[in-house]
């Protein structure tokens, strides 16, 4: 049996335990190799669709796919499908798609029932399951660790949350403010406080991305430290919640900010920023 993961799209969240959970099953976890994908869509979702074709060549059983909502669905406006139901997206791109196991972008005690049902789906073996979860369920206790991060100038980013598990576009992001002597900040916050950050600017988000976004509105645009805010967000496939691009308008955030697309060309926007900082 072979299990397909991906390396991006918060798999920092849930893989360390599934990974393990699936070695103790003694199924074949198999990584994606580098491939790339001719498709007119924006870089991170252009990696996360190569890795799923590389995995479908590979000839993997099953993908472990994220729900990055949670179980969560919306009941109002009209999110994009890249955020609500990533396996239905990718079946509509990626002709013949392995099943898919979908688990909680996210490690909780709660996960440990599905990993039971999975785990006897995958081996026929409901002895086997039990011991490889009883191995490896200390690992579903989630631990946040902030990252480290340092320099002056800080620039706060405010985006998806799957775009800050995607190293490529960040790195192609800190060149660019590094250039102009800036250095980004990720949110330093667990992403359920950012939730509830995001919950107390009561603007009626339902979906945890959405939130956990606007809670990095709300504590980057209060942190001294931070000189400036930059807002990614594409319509199409990772847009930040309407209610939020509202409130940028009737209520600025107090330091220089700027609203930017996926691909936007990055030197000119920390060009800019730099300058509206005086730098």
């Amino acid at each position: 049996m072979r299990v397909g993961v991906l390396n991006s799209w918060l798999s920092s969240r849930y893989l360390p335990f599934w990974g393990s959970y699936l070695q103790a099953l003694e199924v074949e976890v198999v990584q994606p190799e580098e491939a790339s994908v001719n498709l007119p869509v924006p870089a991170p979702i252009r990696r996360v669709l190569g890795q799923v074709f590389n995995l479908k060549t590979q000839g993997v059983d099953y993908l472990l796919l994220p729900d990055v909502q949670l179980g969560v669905e919306a009941h109002k406006g009209s999110p994009s499908p890249w955020l609500v139901d990533l396996q239905a997206t990718l079946e509509r791109l990626v002709p013949g798609l392995p099943p898919a196991l979908v688990v909680p972008a996210e490690r909780s005690p709660e996960v440990a029932g599905l990993a039971a049902t999975i785990g006897q789906l995958l081996t026929q073996n409901p002895m086997l399951a039990r011991r490889a979860l009883e191995r490896t369920k200390h690992q579903l206790g989630f631990t946040f660790t902030p990252p480290k991060q340092s320099g002056a100038h800080l620039i706060g980013l405010v985006a998806q949350p799957m775009l800050l598990d995607d190293p490529e576009w960040l790195d192609a992001l800190r060149a660019a403010l590094a250039e102009q002597g800036l250095s980004l900040f990720l949110a330093d916050k667990a992403p359920a406080e950012l939730r509830q950050e995001g919950a107390h600017l009561e603007l009626g988000l339902e979906l945890p991305t959405d939130l956990e976004a606007a809670g990095m509105h709300r504590y980057l645009s209060r942190l001294g430290k931070i000189k400036g805010l930059l807002y990614v967000h594409d319509p199409e496939y990772l847009p930040l919640p309407s209610p939020l691009r509202k409130l940028l308008k009737k209520s600025e955030p107090p330091k220089p900010w700027r609203v930017v697309g996926l691909e936007a060309p990055w030197p000119q926007v920390a060009a800019e920023l730099a300058q509206r900082l005086r730098l």
